[in-house]
């Protein structure tokens, strides 16, 4: 937008100079050269007309020119062209001094803002850099001039405007921009304008329609303008409100209020290709998103404050105060901010959960699939000081409800802090810290967690894997990272995450299947189907070890009184599951003999593969390796038999003979 008024003050000012040189001179044949030096001279920019020029003197003053092209002669690309322009002035004021334009037109006008890898505009010239440097002319004193200028009608129509930036790889788009504002004049009197226009990004999928129109006072000689009835329309959104800019254009200063009248949130976020169209994101069809919110702001060319910034959404109010102080020489970008709400019901939001496990295996396959290659904001935590608070009092989703949310951020000497204290949720709490340091080159990551008492039962309708166990849950998890990108830092991550389960009950069907496909090797069988469907254990806990990253081979344990579960194994995301290679065993005395099996079967590791994919029913997950469990039979069988003979040798053969029938027994069995 900034860009834009730019574009019209300098377009404004190239056809009132074209229409006093027309003045000057009748011969409008002879003209066009003398016009291109004259403009040349005043902005820095080339103008050619390549079509026909003329010249009206009844019943105003006025003239036409067809295929007009401005260029600034530093840069090969074209600064704008229009296939027409036309320009009408009142020749009594003009004899005066005075400016009095009727009216200004274009068709077809298009324009170039392209700025390149240095961040040097094209629009920018050595001349307008040297008249800045020398301080020839203070803005005031140079918009004084334009006081008596005065417009009845402005109007163009079907313009475009290409942006690219190439220092920071942006493309920008717009198109079908048409203009019109009648009796505008810089002596306080109000006038009204109408801007449209579609703005189109290159990574949006459809151009977006953008309409502002407002009532606008401009007293330059008093450095005011007021902006009233204004409306911005984004669809669906329809902002109104004021704007007063004082102290224009030396030391501005500016307040006003915004208001957006309900609207449907989730249909902006498509509109600005923030969410795609029917996108299946969870939101439920039949939800009410509808948000309104209400603002009052201030600020001058060192802060922006923006206070009572009130949000009705999801059926609370959310209080919102920000401050922003501008980056000097010697501080940086200054942001502070405080959020506090209600009771947010976000029920309508999400849609039901699944509650089969295919279901949720098709969803943790989705997540896991998704590898992030976005960059860290580590240039952004380097040029930024940031103090904030957001306070919730609940967010309630199904069944689901979290209370005393609170979430405490900082930015401060390339550091962030993210603290997150204890949430109420499943009838315990959850906690977090995070810190990312990007002080010593390559980004650092730390993240503790830890969690508190949580009810498994209350979590098993939202994670239905859980359903085999029930208790509460204890657990603690420490992690470190770097890197420059999410990517990165996944695979590099290190830490463990240890468990524990109390007041617990767990279905053991899956560890029956596994002993009774064991047991079905071993020449004696064993009645594992015995052994009761849900069992109590007194001590439950465990630990998960990343070493290197995600993806990198982890260690895990798993402690369930006499049943020991330990191994290695990683996840594999490309192949979308998981392979770990796992010794269960199940120990003797003196731990809780809670998992009943004959003694002989103490203390022996048993292999099992768990390799699958992650959609696969839970069942599926772990089976033996029947190869060794063999080894391991024939192993026990030979260590009974060797035993039983060691024992006839000590009970019935004659002292003086026993040595020789050990050695003999060695040398049978080996």
């Amino acid at each position: 937008m900034k860009f834009l008024i730019r574009f019209l003050m300098v377009l404004a000012a190239l056809f009132v100079a074209t229409g006093l040189l027309l003045v000057s001179q009748i011969n409008t044949s002879s003209n066009k050269e003398a016009i291109s030096e004259a403009i040349l001279t005043a902005t820095g920019y080339k103008l050619t007309i390549g079509g026909d020029l003329s010249l009206r003197f009844f019943p105003d003053l006025g003239f036409a020119l067809t295929d007009v092209r401005l260029k600034n002669p530093a840069f090969p690309q074209e600064l704008a062209s229009t296939s027409s322009a036309v320009v009408s002035v009142e020749l009594a004021p003009l004899l005066r001094g005075q400016i009095k334009v009727i009216e200004i037109s274009t068709a077809d006008l298009h324009a170039n803002y392209f700025i390149d890898a240095n961040g040097i505009s094209i629009w920018s010239t050595g001349e307008a850099k040297q008249s800045a440097d020398n301080g020839s002319e203070p803005p005031a004193v140079r918009l004084a001039g334009l006081s008596a200028f005065s417009v009845d009608r402005l109007k163009i129509d079907n313009a475009t405007i290409d942006i690219q930036d190439a220092s920071k790889q942006e493309l920008y788009q717009i198109d079908n921009l048409n203009l019109d504002s009648r009796n505008i004049n810089f002596e306080g009197r109000s006038f009204s304008f109408e801007l449209q226009f579609d703005y189109e990004n290159n990574g949006m999928s459809a151009s977006l329609p953008i309409a502002l129109r407002s009532n606008l006072q401009a007293d330059l000689s008093a450095g005011s303008l007021q902006f009233s009835d204004l409306q911005l329309s984004i669809t669906p959104m329809l902002l109104t409100g004021a704007i007063t800019v004082s102290g224009f254009p030396s030391e501005p200063t500016y307040e006003g209020t915004l208001t957006a009248e309900a609207f449907d949130l989730f249909a902006l976020l498509e509109s600005l290709n923030l969410k795609e169209a029917g996108q299946g994101s969870g939101f439920g069809l039949e939800a009410d998103r509808m948000i309104s919110f209400r603002t009052s702001f201030n600020g001058s060319s060192e802060k922006t404050t923006l206070g009572d910034f009130d949000v009705d959404f999801a059926g609370a109010l959310i209080e919102t105060d920000v401050e922003v102080r501008r980056a000097t020489e010697l501080t940086p970008l200054n942001v502070s901010y405080s959020v506090d709400a209600g009771a947010l019901d976000l029920t309508p939001f999400f849609a039901e959960q699944p509650t089969e496990a295919e279901e949720t295996a098709e969803g943790l396959t989705k997540a896991v699939q998704h590898q992030p290659q976005a960059d860290l904001p580590v240039e952004l935590i380097n040029s930024i000081s940031l103090l904030g608070a957001v306070s919730i009092d609940s967010v309630t989703i199904h069944e689901m409800q979290l209370r005393d949310v609170n979430v405490f951020t900082n930015i401060e000497d390339g550091i962030l802090d993210i603290e997150v204290p204890p949430i109420a949720l499943f009838e315990g709490s959850a906690q977090g810290a995070m810190r990312l340091s990007t002080r010593n080159g390559t980004p650092e990551l730390e993240v503790t967690q830890a969690i508190n008492n949580i009810s498994l039962s209350e979590l098993t309708p939202f994670i239905p894997r859980f359903n085999a166990i029930n208790g509460d849950l204890q657990a603690e998890s420490s992690y470190t990272a770097n890197g420059n990108t999410l990517e990165a830092v996944l695979d590099s991550l290190a830490g463990t995450s240890a468990f524990a389960i109390t007041e617990n009950s767990v279905d053991i069907g899956v560890i029956k299947q596994l002993f009774t496909a064991i047991a079905a090797l071993s020449p004696n069988g064993e009645a594992i189907q015995q052994w009761p469907d849900v069992i109590r254990f007194s001590d439950i806990s465990g630990y998960l070890l990343f070493k290197d990253g995600l993806t990198s081979e982890q260690d895990i344990r798993l402690r369930m009184d006499n049943l020991d579960i330990s191994g290695t194994g990683q996840i594999d995301l490309d192949a979308e599951g998981f392979n770990y290679d796992l010794l269960v065993t199940v120990l003797g005395a003196p731990y809780a003999q809670t998992i009943p099996i004959e003694e002989l079967y103490h203390n022996v590791p048993w292999p099992v593969n768990c390799s699958a994919a992650f959609a696969d029913n839970f069942s599926r997950y772990c089976r033996p390796n029947f190869t060794m469990v063999r080894d391991i039979f024939s192993q026990i069988s030979s260590n009974a038999l060797r035993n039983e003979l060691q024992t006839i040798i000590t009970e019935q053969v004659p002292e003086q003979l026993r040595d020789s029938a050990r050695e003999l027994l060695r040398s049978l069995l080996k």
